[in-house]
């Protein structure tokens, strides 16, 4: 199996467990190789070149595709060309596209991204890390056993005031545990004359639970989350690093709440290597991935519905989105 990365070097980050960027995954991989790169940065090239000695880099992806011929591609470009690689990916017969989010500038490339691959059976997967995260799953499986009773509404808080670039991981973090499809939002931009805007959006799930997630403007913070159930809530800070449980105390008159324990008999892996499980094992079971374009694009889609609601006079609007060519752009 062959790994292939679309541009540079990707990012790190200090909390995140290595190997924690595309080109580093696919050599830490026993079943997949990296061998080439592609970017138009001169200055991207040389580092690639310096890191990975003998592999090919190129300043033209589509050179790149032709000549290597890879199994996958990942696509840490910005997102205003994800759609356009992965359709050019996906035609040159590649087998699996690891894209970064947000999964691309409006919900017509989302569909087109996912038509092609689906016609040309390409596993897409976009990368919001949560999905593959131990700590999550994990959670995910102890709010399934009931633990805090039906979920009843998720709320986020984030600093950045980012809503594609950061916040789209939140919009993933909480279909992922509502496990349903957003029936209907609103929401406004913090600071809408900046790129790649703040904002706040409230939303209900078909199921009826409420999500609300806020990334304005001013806040600096990493993420808490609050998993709010009939019998109990779960708190996640820092991003996953702290949990807190609390369930209403059944001995309480006044149903006071009290400090449980959360379990921690699991293992804990890189999110990156779990990714690169999951992309193979659905390349050759033709199974879907834990982060697939259809989850990519529903994040997308409500941090678009706060854009249109915010240009609409903070009106709700209804899933799914009927104007499908509101662009927002990001890196």
């Amino acid at each position: 199996m062959i790994g292939n990365v679309a541009d540079g070097l990707g990012g790190r980050h200090p909390l995140i467990y290595k190997p924690c960027c595309h080109a580093d995954v696919y050599e830490a991989h026993p079943r997949t190789e990296l061998v080439a790169g592609s970017t138009r940065s001169d200055e991207k090239q040389m580092l690639f070149r310096q890191k990975r000695g003998d592999k090919s880099v190129y300043s033209d992806y589509r050179e790149m595709l032709e000549a290597e011929r890879p199994d996958i591609v990942s696509i840490a470009t910005p997102a205003t060309s994800h759609a356009e690689i992965t359709i050019e990916a996906a035609k040159l017969g590649v087998k699996g596209v690891y894209c970064e989010k947000a999964m691309a500038v409006s919900l017509a490339e989302c569909d087109r991204m996912i038509e092609v691959c689906d016609q040309k059976n390409t596993v897409l997967m976009i990368n919001h890390q949560r999905r593959w995260d131990d700590r999550y799953i994990e959670l995910k499986r102890f709010l399934g056993d009931g633990n805090i009773g039906n979920l009843q509404a998720i709320q986020i808080s984030l600093g950045g005031s980012r809503l594609c670039r950061s916040g789209t991981h939140m919009f993933d973090l909480a279909l992922m545990f509502a496990d349903d499809e957003v029936k209907f939002g609103l929401g406004w931009l913090s600071n809408p004359k900046n790129f790649d805007s703040g904002g706040v959006g409230f939303f209900e799930t078909q199921g009826g639970i409420r999500i609300f997630v806020d990334v304005s403007a001013g806040m600096n913070h990493r993420s808490q989350v609050d998993f709010i159930g009939q019998m109990g809530i779960v708190r996640v800070f820092d991003d996953g690093f702290q949990f807190e449980y609390w369930s209403i105390d059944q001995h309480s008159e006044f149903q006071l709440m009290s400090k449980n324990h959360l379990p921690i008999n699991y293992s804990i892996h890189s999110p990156w290597l779990n990714a690169v499980d999951d992309l193979l094992y659905c390349i050759e079971t033709g199974a879907r991935p834990r982060s697939c374009g259809y989850n990519g694009r529903a994040a997308f889609e409500m941090i678009t519905a706060i854009h249109q609601s915010h240009h609409s006079g903070r009106v709700p609007v209804t899933f799914p989105l009927g104007y499908r060519n509101f662009r927002i752009e990001s890196n």
